[in-house]
């Protein structure tokens, strides 16, 4: 009972959950956490005095309890509390670099500071535990400057209680001032792109006509380089007015062989199920956290191979077809403290679907290529599926609404709602 102690985080999603009822029970949690860190106390003492339990010492959970914090108003359309800032460094080793400059005092010491320089450079030079660089610039005779790069943060706290007071002490009869004449330390910063040095590499070196012609690995490497400044990606934050609950997709760039998107996802929304065709598809985590799950590509029926390739030459609606099962194959969280911000997907890998599953909206980048056009989207139907073609569309191009998002707009793209629906009738009916 003593190291009893309830989280007022969020609890770690169950995905497994219906949304609105994992979403209720976080929030059910985080409001009486405080109240049962009270409790547990409570009962601490008693048990220590001796005293018999009575039930004044288990009030209940609808006491004392204070009035959880109303939600602004729009905060379901991207207006909810800051996020946390996530810091330039943060994208980096971890690694710290220490800077330190001395000066000789006067000539008449230069040749004892240098003679001192030379062997402190040496000793920095042998070591080797929490140190992965050592540089030593030396301007002219009678200045030196210590460049040493230290692991990370740990590591650099031992430098400065046992490493730097003993070279300023090694160089303190000799130095001007018997200390630094500079002394600087700080996290080593990344290479990492803005929003338009990454578009200026993409349209260099992401091209070909499927996802088997490109370098998956190196364009991945890159989408993580980039560091996302609000500024920068606002003006491509674009929410559903018509329905709150609905995620948006934002046009960013365009081109033959690529599309850049910025997905605006409120609390709780979630794509539908969906294949890439040929396409190459990477996705970055911006702002809040979402969830990849991974499906594999059910087995589809004759009807729906044909009417897909008819759809890819003329009219991508109307193509509706039956296919097997869905089953799970992975589950990626993206943004979370200790989970990665990115994730690739193509057709050989599986088909997803993205969720937002906090309570708080989210944003994500996602890269297609080549550009997404036609989509093969699924339904699960218990021991079976129902697919569709549906053709992508866009609430804003360039940072301005395109006007064709309207109320009764579908995030996942163009569907023929009314083959879509005579399919899912005719399985449900079969289902009973």
């Amino acid at each position: 009972f003593d190291r009893l102690s309830v989280p007022a985080a969020p609890l770690p999603p169950a995905w497994t959950w219906p949304l609105p009822f994992a979403s209720m029970l976080r929030g059910l949690l985080r409001a009486r956490a405080p109240l049962v860190r009270g409790h547990a106390a409570s009962l601490c003492a008693a048990l220590r005095s001796g005293r018999a339990l009575s039930t004044q010492d288990v009030p209940r959970w609808d006491e004392d309890v204070a009035p959880a914090p109303s939600v602004p108003e729009g905060a379901a359309m991207g207006r909810a509390s800051p996020l946390p800032e996530r810091k330039l460094c943060s994208m980096g080793t971890g690694e710290v670099v220490h800077i330190l400059s001395y000066q000789a005092k006067d000539p008449s010491v230069v040749a004892d500071f240098e003679r001192i320089v030379q062997r402190i450079a040496y000793d920095l030079h042998e070591m080797e535990a929490g140190i992965s660089d050592v540089r030593v610039c030396h301007p002219a005779c009678g200045e030196a400057t210590f460049v040493v790069t230290v692991v990370s943060k740990y590591e650099s706290q031992r430098f400065n209680a046992h490493i730097a007071p003993r070279v300023s002490a090694a160089l303190g009869q000799v130095c001007a001032g018997g200390a630094a004449s500079f002394a600087k330390s700080g996290t080593l910063m990344p290479q990492a792109h803005s929003l338009n040095s990454l578009l200026d590499y993409l349209q260099r070196n992401l091209v070909g006509r499927s996802h088997r012609a490109h370098d998956v690995a190196g364009i991945r490497n890159e989408i993580a380089k980039w560091f996302p400044r609000r500024e920068e990606y606002e003006q491509y934050v674009h929410w559903d007015e018509y329905n709150p609950e609905n995620y948006t997709r934002n046009l960013v760039h365009s081109c033959e062989d690529f599309e850049v998107l910025l997905m605006c996802w409120p609390a709780g929304a979630r794509s539908l199920i969906h294949c890439h065709d040929e396409s190459s598809c990477w996705v970055q985590a911006v702002e809040g956290e979402v969830y990849e799950v991974q499906y594999h590509l059910p087995k589809m029926d004759k009807k729906m191979d044909k009417a897909f390739r008819d759809a890819m030459a003329g009219n991508p609606t109307g193509a509706v077809g039956r296919c097997g099962p869905l089953k799970v194959s992975n589950v990626v969280p993206l943004g979370l403290p200790e989970s990665p911000l990115d994730t690739y997907a193509n057709n050989e890998i599986g088909i997803h679907r993205i969720e937002n599953r906090s309570d708080r909206p989210a944003v994500t980048l996602h890269v297609y290529a080549p550009r997404l056009r036609k989509m093969k989207i699924f339904h699960e139907a218990g021991d079976h599926s129902v697919a569709s073609v549906a053709a992508v569309a866009y609430m804003s191009e360039g940072g301005e609404k395109t006007g064709l998002w309207k109320k009764d707009t579908h995030p996942d793209g163009v569907i023929d709602v009314k083959a879509w629906n005579e399919v899912l009738d005719e399985s449900q009916a079969a289902a009973l």
